[in-house]
């Protein structure tokens, strides 16, 4: 190469590496003064990321120039339903064990209780857990307004843990009780949002979802409640017997329970079980629960196969209590070994023409029998079906056999 066809070259690439360099600066300077062009990306684009511009320093933003707030639910009518449901939830504290003071019989501390619970009626009727109030010798009702009140155990029922107190109805006219929905309905996902009063704090509410359906939970008489729900919403010490509601303020279940073991994992009694048992709760007095006198697991298709059974679905029966209604009929057992059933045992598959495919299905249905009701089951024995007829006896109390766990 020539020298001059060199020099000729490496001038002209000086000259594009100048204009270059001319060319970003006045790029930088129109950005920087906000003349640039405006360069949101077309739709085809592959730029997906939004454009940010820096407000201009030591100037205040507007609230209208700032980025939409997430939130879980709208806060405004969160903030309305709790006005609204609020003046229906109440306070219990109760005393076990003598008079309100300090110590009772013989300088014997006496057991002081608390937990929350909700006017159901204009009638001055309220609904908690039975293990709020068991055993309570006063009652004390605290509204959200501070008034207290006194209050009298009118029905409880030990087993399925639900309590019916009463209060001076001319004293809570002005208050809106709580309407309830069909906890039957209640999906996996919903807003759960629990009312009451925590470790003493009044009026407090905790918001989640509700986590999981279907639950059997032992209760604290060993029988398992069933079709408990399963949510999030923060549940403590104190909020026994307060309203978990759904997104509309209505009463989906009676919170009653946390997994001790866990973090974010409580349940509640579905407001459905204590419309069942509402009528005996009013009549006042404890609620007789009838029983069984089994012990069952859910078949699958797992159980079915490790047993040879010859259906995937019913109750298998594993154990049965002597002079029991079921043992007084005869049902058989299968029995256990290192806790996984055994073979040999009766199948339930109905009761009175209804089929049952989980334990909580048998216990669903006897919380609208009574104790003397005669039942028919339909039972799957070997390779014959057969029925047989019992009558339903009350659960023990000095029982330790755990019901259909």
């Amino acid at each position: 190469m020539k020298l001059y066809e060199f020099i000729r070259i490496m001038v002209a690439r000086r000259q594009m590496a100048l204009a270059l360099i001319v060319t970003f600066i006045l790029a930088a300077s129109l950005l920087i003064s906000g003349c640039v062009a405006d360069q949101s990306p077309t739709p085809d684009s592959t730029n997906f990321a939004p454009a940010i511009t820096d407000p201009i320093p030591n100037e205040p933003i507007a609230a209208s120039d700032t980025l939409p707030v997430a939130s879980l639910y709208n806060e405004e009518a969160m903030v309305t339903l709790y006005n609204q449901a609020i003046s229906a939830v109440v306070e219990i504290n109760t005393v076990v064990g003598g008079d309100a003071s300090a110590f009772g019989v013989f300088g014997i501390p006496n057991i002081r209780g608390q937990g929350s619970g909700f006017l159901i009626d204009e009638q001055g009727h309220i609904l908690t857990n039975n293990h709020v109030v068991d055993n309570a010798s006063s009652v004390t009702v605290t509204l959200h307004s501070g008034k207290k009140l006194e209050g009298e155990v009118l029905g409880t029922d030990r087993e399925n843990d639900l309590a019916l107190v009463q209060v001076d109805p001319a004293i809570v006219e002005n208050i809106i009780p709580l309407p309830w929905t069909d906890s039957d309905n209640v999906k996996p996902g919903q807003m759960a949002i629990a009312l009451g009063s925590p470790f003493g704090l009044e009026g407090s509410i905790t918001v989640g979802i509700v986590s999981g359906l279907g639950r059997t939970v032992t209760g604290a008489e060993t029988r398992s409640i069933p079709n408990m729900l399963q949510t999030d919403a923060a549940i403590n010490p104190g909020n026994s017997g307060g309203p978990l509601l759904d997104s509309k303020g209505m009463v989906m279940g009676i919170n009653t329970a946390i997994e001790a073991s866990s973090t974010g994992i409580g349940f509640a009694i579905p407001i459905n079980n204590a419309k069942s048992l509402l009528p005996s709760l009013l009549q006042g007095g404890e609620v007789d629960t009838p029983w069984l006198g089994i012990s069952g697991t859910a078949i699958d298709q797992s159980l079915a196969t490790e047993l040879n059974l010859s259906t995937d679905h019913g109750v298998y029966v594993v154990s049965v209590v002597p002079d029991s209604p079921a043992g007084k009929v005869g049902l058989i057992p299968g029995g256990s070994d290192q806790g996984r059933p055994t073979s040999g045992g009766d199948i339930i598959t109905e009761v009175d023409g209804v089929e049952v495919t989980e334990v909580s299905d048998i216990l669903q249905y006897f919380n609208t029998k009574k104790v003397e009701d005669q039942i028919n089951l339909t039972i799957i024995r070997g390779d014959e079906t057969i029925t047989v007829d019992l009558t339903l006896s009350e659960w023990p109390k000095d029982s330790v056999f755990q019901e259909l766990n």
